[in-house]
């Protein structure tokens, strides 16, 4: 099965908004996209979401000197089960050329071409403390050659703006810088790589992990979409009128 293969990355708070409860209509609609478009091929990573934040809380009580390690490890464990469900889900809808395992370590290809494995739906979680989840989907679209790797966002196109500048700021104050950069529809690796940086900084809210973009400067036969869900069909479905941000070449 030679199709497009996409990679779709998702925060764990679009499939556990809650702590107690996943959000089937959103599973219903992913198993609706791959039907929809059943030519191609379809790497969903999910994210923790609320339901990591509760086993941290938990896993804290017990333990109050949890490290910072155990602490990604409950939440990369969270991934997996999260991953876990969706799984189960798509295979309650029928849907068969979903792999049953959990794709863990991005840096190993599951058999795809061997015919009892023809898989076109794979589901990914987390991988080991200190990558973080942006890393890892461009770790995965190495790997598998994926040409399309969506991630989905709170915000319609990045902006023309470092992080870095304006990560001193009130939020008032950084409302009024975003709103006065332009917007980037289009941009190299490397312009990505210049506006995120090269180094990791905890809670800096960028549009790509520094890390993640240095893959891309590596790989630049990837193209990546930046966009909010509504846009994600016109991607896959190639459309003209794309709004977002798509970095390439």
């Amino acid at each position: 099965m030679n199709t497009t293969m996409n990679l779709i990355k998702y925060g764990g708070s679009r499939l556990s908004p809650t702590e107690d409860s996943y959000d089937n209509e959103f599973v219903n609609y992913l198993i609706s996209l791959v039907k929809k478009y059943h030519d191609q091929k379809f790497m969903i990573i999910i994210g923790g979401g609320a339901l990591c934040r509760k086993r941290v809380r938990e896993e804290m009580i017990i333990n109050p000197n949890i490290t910072k390690d155990e602490r990604d490890w409950i939440g990369i464990r969270t991934t997996w089960e999260n991953a876990s469900y969706v799984i189960k889900k798509f295979q309650e809808a029928g849907i068969n050329d979903v792999c049953s395992e959990v794709v863990k370590d991005p840096t190993l290809k599951v058999d795809i071409e061997n015919e009892q494995n023809n898989y076109r739906i794979y589901i990914a979680g987390g991988w080991k403390p200190g990558n973080s989840t942006d890393f890892v989907t461009m770790t995965l679209a190495k790997t598998y050659g994926a040409e399309n790797v969506i991630k989905v966002s709170d915000f319609k196109v990045v902006k023309d703006i470092s992080p870095l500048a304006i990560k001193d700021l009130t939020k008032e104050e950084m409302k009024i810088e975003l709103a006065k950069s332009k917007d980037l529809p289009k941009a190299t690796w490397q312009k990505m790589q210049d506006l995120v940086g090269t180094e990791w900084v905890p809670s800096l809210n960028t549009p790509l992990d520094p890390l993640a973009a240095k893959l891309g400067v590596e790989n630049p036969n990837i193209s990546l979409y930046i966009c909010q869900e509504t846009e994600l069909e016109k991607v896959l479905s190639g459309s003209d009128d794309f709004i977002g941000t798509l970095v390439n070449g």
